[in-house]
């Protein structure tokens, strides 16, 4: 039999390409080489974009909305609370039962789904693809029209079989998951949280997070390159986390405790070729500052999935055609590149215990503070048009983040944070 789409990777990004596909009857087949129930190494935030771009999730699936965003510097901290105000961050989630349930969707809406099945080989061929996929040891062909890598950042060999561009740079992700009861969880927390920790002593390509669940914290580093033992001395001796890791335990799944996955840090130069798309991590779609990636991967499932329906209608997988997936992520790769300017400024410009320290001292201004968490989706994606209230903002927080600075720095340094952060802000 010959699918119309074969989809390599059951995640966010396959299964919304799937979902997207099957409701516009495409005969589609996706492979997840994990269980129903595979663990992510993710700490599970979703930014508010993804409700507002792909709608309401079932209570079950959100284990609290997010109602503070904690941040800290090496020296000063600010908690931004929501409540109280028209802002509204994210929601917090476990991966494992986001994943399934947006298969579920997927096989809904007509997809034909498969876990325990892992691709393990494509072969593009004039009129067809050929799929090659391993299942309890059993080896067999599928054959579509097209085939969507969705495999994330670690299985790049199946596009270099292709000969693919790949991503080639990457950030490396470590989390450990622990139980607390809800009680202690709001007292410590208050409720749902996103707590940021920035130190270049610590973390000087990245950061430290807690996560807070109903039951649970997801506390993890990314960095350039991250250390099991280096993980587990932050999790014992930083000054602020932990003390809120008192009375945790830790939470196993698939019998490991901590886990480790990297992030792409690179975009391919060519999404696509003749008959394959890529998307999500495999695509090396993720945020550049944060490192979030679940809104990035779902935006590009659907762009791929809107290609591909209409290059069945024609019946042209060409890459002359499927080159209109990339122009369809112009949006997507823009809010890349936005964040690519604010990951300069903090992670390569030598400065960012200061500049933290001195953001979190303005944050502590209620003003700043609550303007901010109220219009944190749009700063963080850059979407400043000029004239907009937003972009006044920005303008405001850039002024007084020079301000501060100059009382602290001589002048030919203020001179180049100057220009960087007028550049990382998009403002200048």
């Amino acid at each position: 039999m010959k699918y119309d789409i074969i989809i390599a990777g059951g995640g966010p990004a396959g299964s919304t390409c799937a979902e997207v596909l099957a409701k516009n009857d495409i005969d589609v087949l996706l492979f997840e080489k994990g269980n129903n129930n595979r663990y992510k190494t993710c700490a599970g935030g979703l930014m508010w974009h993804n409700e507002l771009d792909f709608g309401s999730l079932p209570a079950e699936i959100i284990e609290r909305n997010v109602e503070h965003l904690f941040l800290s510097g090496p020296t000063a901290s600010v908690d931004l609370t929501t409540l109280g105000t028209s802002g509204k961050v994210g929601q917090l989630t476990y991966r494992n039962r986001f994943d399934c349930y947006l298969r579920e969707l997927a096989s809904k809406s007509g997809a034909h789904i498969e876990t325990n099945t892992e691709v393990i080989n494509i072969s593009v061929h004039k009129d067809f693809v050929e799929v090659e996929v391993k299942s309890n040891s059993q080896i067999q062909k599928k054959y579509a029209s097209a085939v969507v890598l969705a495999i994330g950042a670690q299985r790049t060999q199946l596009q270099q079989k292709l000969r693919m561009d790949r991503p080639a740079d990457f950030e490396q992700a470590i989390i450990a998951e622990f139980s607390l009861p809800e009680q202690l969880i709001d007292e410590r927390f208050g409720g749902g949280a996103y707590e940021l920790y920035f130190n270049s002593e610590i973390a000087p390509h990245g950061y430290t997070w807690i996560f807070t669940k109903r039951e649970g914290l997801s506390v993890g580093l990314c960095d350039k390159n991250v250390n099991i033992n280096h993980f587990k001395d932050i999790l014992a001796h930083h000054p602020i986390i932990s003390k809120k890791l008192e009375g945790t335990n830790p939470i196993e799944f698939d019998g490991k405790h901590i886990w480790a996955a990297p992030i792409p840090d690179r975009i391919p130069e060519y999404l696509y070729r003749d008959r394959v798309i890529l998307v999500g991590d495999a695509a090396g779609l993720s945020d550049r500052f944060t490192y979030e990636g679940i809104w990035h991967a779902r935006s590009s499932g659907r762009s791929a999935a809107e290609t591909l329906i209409k290059a069945t209608k024609q019946n042209d997988y060409s890459s002359t055609f499927l080159q209109k997936y990339q122009i369809k992520c112009s949006k997507l790769l823009n809010t890349i590149l936005n964040s690519q300017r604010m990951h300069h400024l903090v992670y390569h410009s030598g400065y960012m215990n200061l500049i933290l320290d001195t953001l979190v001292e303005i944050l502590q201004n209620p003003y700043f503070g609550n303007a901010i968490i109220s219009n944190i989706q749009l700063l963080l994606e850059g979407f400043l048009a000029p004239g907009n209230g937003v972009a006044s903002l920005g303008v405001q927080l850039q002024q007084k983040l020079i301000e501060s600075l100059r009382e602290k720095v001589d002048r030919s340094t203020i001179k180049k944070l100057n220009r960087e952060i007028g550049f990382a802000l998009a403002l200048n």
